[in-house]
């Protein structure tokens, strides 16, 4: 019995491997097949729900998705980055209440700058600037310079009619990629609100 467990686990973990290799080449269709396979021999085994759930994401299936999330939350209740994916396939149904939630969920677990950013975005289109500001300002404190998290600040403290300090974020967005469109589009529309 012991050596067809242990075959099982190993053909599990081929599935996974398989299936986050497809996953890592935008083959999504081809990864939840995969996923499913090792579901089908454990529907206990969280993150094959994980990936499978990272996968409909890719093809826009977030309905899909959450469903996966939630089975993988029923399984391992303490996973920060099940919360933080919970909360992107809320924010691209646009439900960014429900999106705020969950990232808030994630941060409880692990004090994470991408987690931050990911809910100020979320603030920021409930025009919650303020906080969206608040939460750009603990992400840059915890993780490495990312103009994006620079660009989404500054529109926040645009949109709270702070342009000197917009501009200021805008400007370190473009330090950190001087290919960056979208900070050099709302640079010189703040800069135009300013004239």
């Amino acid at each position: 019995m012991k050596k067809k467990e242990a075959a099982q686990v190993k053909t599990i973990e081929i599935y996974l491997d398989v299936g986050k290799y497809f996953l890592a080449k935008d083959w999504c269709q081809k990864a939840i097949k995969f996923f499913t396979k090792a579901i089908e021999l454990n529907p206990n085994h969280r993150e094959a729900y994980e990936y499978r759930g990272i996968a409909y994401g890719c093809i826009h299936e977030y309905e899909e998705a959450i469903a996966d999330f939630m089975v993988a939350l029923r399984i391992h209740d303490s996973y920060a980055g099940t919360f933080n994916n919970l909360g992107l396939s809320y924010y691209k149904l646009y439900c960014f209440n429900e999106a705020v939630e969950w990232y808030s969920g994630a941060i409880n677990l692990f004090k994470d700058g991408l987690f931050y950013s990911n809910r100020g975005l979320a603030f920021y289109y409930l025009s919650e600037f303020e906080k969206a500001v608040s939460d750009y300002n603990k992400a840059i404190k915890l993780k490495t310079p990312d103009k994006d998290v620079y660009t989404y600040r500054g529109e926040a403290l645009a949109s709270l009619g702070k342009h000197d300090r917009a501009v200021a974020d805008f400007d370190k967005a473009l330090a950190l990629n001087p290919c960056d469109i979208q900070a050099y589009a709302d640079r010189t529309l703040v800069n135009n609100w300013t004239d």
